[in-house]
């Protein structure tokens, strides 16, 4: 009788441990997903250089909201679009940060 006195703290403990430790996880899953679907969105203009069937190479304009100076960069296609775009083509983009780097959200033809 006495062992099973002293077991049974210790089986609720555990039980309690294992409950907060499945609580955290499922937590920490909800909030990556809520985090990825808020990316900003950033615009701007330029070149393409280049085209492949993963990336399209832009050399763009200055992004003050990103505080980036003009640069030639290589963008993801996106993941909707069909692409007509071909290098010397002046386009329009908008683009998001994923883990991986930029992808596109949308290119046309500048205007």
């Amino acid at each position: 009788m006495a062992f099973i006195s002293r077991l049974l703290p210790v089986a609720a403990l555990l039980f309690t441990f294992s409950a907060f430790s499945a609580a955290d996880d499922t937590a920490h899953h909800h909030h990556a997903m809520n985090t990825s679907a808020e990316q900003p969105v950033w615009q701007s203009e330029g070149v393409v250089k280049k085209v492949t069937d993963r990336q399209i190479t832009i050399s763009h304009q200055a992004i003050g909201a990103l505080n980036w100076p003009p640069m030639t960069m290589a963008f993801d296609r996106p993941a909707q679009q069909e692409i007509t775009v071909q290098p010397g083509d002046k386009v329009a983009f908008s683009f998001t940060q994923t883990d991986s780097g930029y992808q596109l959200v949308r290119i046309t033809p500048a205007q």
